[in-house]
């Protein structure tokens, strides 16, 4: 893990029991980040760092915005070829699997 991010979760003094950290752990094809890339999302929403932009990193956030209620984490495979992305003019073509992982805040 990353020393900022290892850092912005230890300094973490907001609401919520949980924060989400999303990993890229699989990546093929054209992709906008690599496999290690990281994000940290917040209960509120907000983010620090990215696993890529686009359509996968707004559901990666609604998804691990979810997970925090719960605790849970979870892997997800977002495939970034077919025609609702092009639509929304994402330029990459590949697939990523992103693993969200809830930690335990101790306020």
């Amino acid at each position: 893990m990353d020393r900022e991010i290892v850092n912005k979760i230890k300094s973490y003094e907001g609401e919520g029991d949980y924060i989400a950290l999303a990993t890229v752990i699989s990546a093929a094809g054209s992709s906008p980040r690599n496999i290690g890339a990281q994000m940290l999302v917040y209960p509120n929403g907000a983010i620090s760092g990215t696993v890529g932009g686009g359509i996968s990193e707004a559901e990666t956030i609604e998804k691990a915005q979810e997970l925090i209620k719960t605790g849970k984490n979870k892997k997800y495979f977002f495939d970034m070829s077919n025609q609702e992305v092009a639509k929304s003019g994402g330029v990459c073509g590949g697939q990523v699997a992103i693993f969200i992982e809830t930690i335990k805040i101790n306020n």
